[in-house]
């Protein structure tokens, strides 16, 4: 067991300094060029592959009317209201899963006792599907905001959980003998080295925990129709209607990339001194 901690902390400094000696966090000059090729070249295969043939019409819309049916949805208020209601839900499920996850981490990254005790339980719990949650909270709250809360809920907090407990556990005993030469009480210690040390742990539990939030609120909107984004692609998808259906599941993806884009941000200047942001710049 001790073992298998060693290696997920190492997974996580991984995840939040993945730059190495030999090998730059930037790329080649330009990354637009690359970026804009790479999205034009998908729509073209889209685009072929909807002229030849393989997939029906009914399965398969070609990427012209797609595009101009999403350009039709984003000035009509419903489509604005559904975008509301779905950051709403993963907006709260997110602010509860760092009120609950981050003490809770601190906790159990101070006290071996209490991390090791707590540990088989953690494990077990967190191997529970979150979509296997989604008939309960249907069944419970019916189609509600509160249904989309129990399921995101729980499946944020375990990531951003261990990452802040890994992040305290992995406090630098140097550092930690220097406090204790400087005489620096428990809270001093803590606030002054513990917690700087594990706060890239968390901003990276944090980007993990948006992520899935935000597939999982859609995910539910779209199984029990939740008001939101995903009830949209579900009530789309009932209708077999395919241009709204395509529609809107870029409508989807550009909610997730600008989740993506903000909690990145949000990464950066919650870590601006550590060297896999001041390497990135």
């Amino acid at each position: 067991m001790t073992q298998l901690a060693s290696y997920e902390r190492r997974a996580a400094v991984l995840a939040a300094d993945p730059v190495r000696p030999g090998r730059s966090r930037r790329g080649p000059g330009r990354p637009w060029v690359a970026r804009t090729a790479v999205l034009l070249g998908a729509f073209a295969g889209w685009e072929l592959l909807a002229l030849s043939g393989i997939v029906s019409d009914d399965a398969l819309a070609a990427p012209g009317p797609t595009l101009v049916r999403l350009g039709e949805l984003l000035v009509t208020g419903e489509v604005w209201t559904a975008v509301g209601q779905t950051l709403t839900g993963w907006g709260i499920g997110l602010a509860l899963s760092v009120a609950v996850a981050v003490p809770l981490g601190i906790g159990l990254g101070l006290s071996d006792f209490a991390y090791r005790s707590t540990r088989f339980v953690v494990d077990f719990l967190r191997t529970i599907p979150a979509l296997g949650l989604i008939p309960l909270a249907a069944l419970v709250f019916g189609a509600s905001r509160s249904a989309v809360l129990v399921v995101v809920v729980p499946a944020c907090v375990w990531p951003l959980l261990l990452q802040t407990a890994y992040g305290v556990r992995d406090a630098d005993p140097l550092a930690l003998e220097t406090a204790r030469s400087f005489r620096l009480g428990t809270w001093q210690t803590l606030r002054r080295v513990v917690l700087p040390g594990a706060l890239p742990f968390v901003a990276t539990g944090l980007r993990l925990s948006a992520i899935l939030g935000m597939l999982l609120a859609m995910s539910i909107e779209m199984l029990i129709l939740v008001p939101g984004v995903g009830a949209l692609l579900g009530t789309a998808q009932r209708n077999g209607n395919a241009v709204d259906l395509y529609a809107l599941t870029l409508l989807a993806a550009f909610l997730g990339l600008a989740v993506v884009l903000a909690v990145s941000r949000l990464e950066r200047r919650l870590i601006r001194w550590h060297p896999s942001v001041r390497s990135g710049r």
